[in-house]
């Protein structure tokens, strides 16, 4: 079990490892750390409260997987931090994105995989446009209407993401009240940071550095390998770490992708993005990550699209 370190917060993923093992009867997730002794402190975990209960890494695998018997190594694949599910939400909204451009009958899907539909995708998952004060409002549905999306591609339940992301959030903030500014780091690098990394083509170009006094735009400049994250000091999250913002935040995240998950609970989108300087570079990534592109990809006929969606659907799931 030398891949959980100490004090390391690590989820129950359920059986089909397509989102985290919830306790029915309470709404809990359930937290697995390493203490100092190398013992396996197992708790029942919300927003508002965190309660040890004395069972086993087996007896948990017993119980709540109905496995038979399980060696310790065995659970480990069950295991995930926080932050991948955070992941595993985007890879979601990402494929239920991909699914509406094939729903709605577009003979050229590659035309929908631009910044140009971030407005329809939004208003199609279910958040609502900032409009400020415009002569005319829009209705906000009228923005993937009119993108041609069908109503079939509105009701694939994208409540769920949102749900999901608010409970996870609350979670992060919970478990790393001390560490909000390596949270915050992470959850950027996620998004959008990976994203500017792999489909950005200038940005290894000193003139897109971000130089403003933000705490988001110094983030940024962290990942370019300027500053040290250390320096970085957070009480709180910043406003674009909630529910809504956060999925609203860069959208061409998930209209131009890519799909994107980690190959071990360890590796750090922080650390990773640092380490790449140039685009020869890039390559490095498929090291620590499943990478899935569908911007630089053809995908030109709804056939082509559909058989890159088999490929995209075991981003749904944890894949570690």
């Amino acid at each position: 079990m030398s891949n959980i370190s100490v004090g390391s917060p690590l989820l129950l993923t359920n059986i089909k490892r397509d989102g985290l093992f919830i306790l029915p009867d309470s709404s809990s997730y359930l937290l697995i750390q390493m203490n100092q002794n190398g013992d396996h402190v197992i708790s029942e975990l919300t927003q508002n409260a965190c309660r040890q209960i004395h069972i086993s890494l087996r007896g948990v695998g017993e119980r709540y997987l109905n496995l038979k018997g399980p060696e310790p190594n065995t659970i480990m694949k069950y295991l995930v931090t926080p932050e991948m599910e955070v992941e595993r939400i985007f890879n979601c909204l990402r494929f239920k994105y991909l699914n509406a451009i094939y729903l709605s009958n577009f003979q050229n899907p590659q035309q929908f995989i631009t910044y140009k539909y971030n407005k329809a995708f939004q208003t199609l998952s279910g958040l609502t446009i900032y409009q400020g004060n415009p002569p005319q409002r829009r209705v906000n549905d009228s923005y993937w209407q009119d993108a041609g999306f069908t109503i079939e591609t509105r009701d694939q339940n994208w409540q769920k993401e949102h749900h999901n992301m608010q409970r996870i959030i609350a979670i992060l903030k919970r478990i790393s009240s001390q560490s909000l500014s390596r949270l915050y780091a992470e959850l950027i690098a996620i998004k959008p940071g990976f994203h500017e990394l792999y489909v950005h083509h200038n940005y290894f170009e000193r003139s897109t550095i971000p130089r403003g006094k933000s705490t988001r735009d110094e983030v940024f400049r962290l990942l370019r390998n300027i500053g040290d994250i250390s320096a970085l000091s957070l009480d709180r999250l910043p406003a674009e770490i909630n529910k809504n913002n956060y999925i609203s935040y860069a959208p061409c995240n998930v209209t131009e992708g890519p799909f994107v998950c980690r190959k071990r609970p360890s590796v750090s989108y922080v650390s990773e993005i640092r380490r790449i300087t140039s685009i020869t570079q890039l390559p490095e990534l498929e090291d620590n990550f499943h990478i899935l592109d569908y911007y630089s990809r053809d995908l030109s006929t709804r056939d082509k699209l559909a058989e890159f969606l088999q490929l995209a659907k075991p981003f749904c799931t944890f894949m570690t």
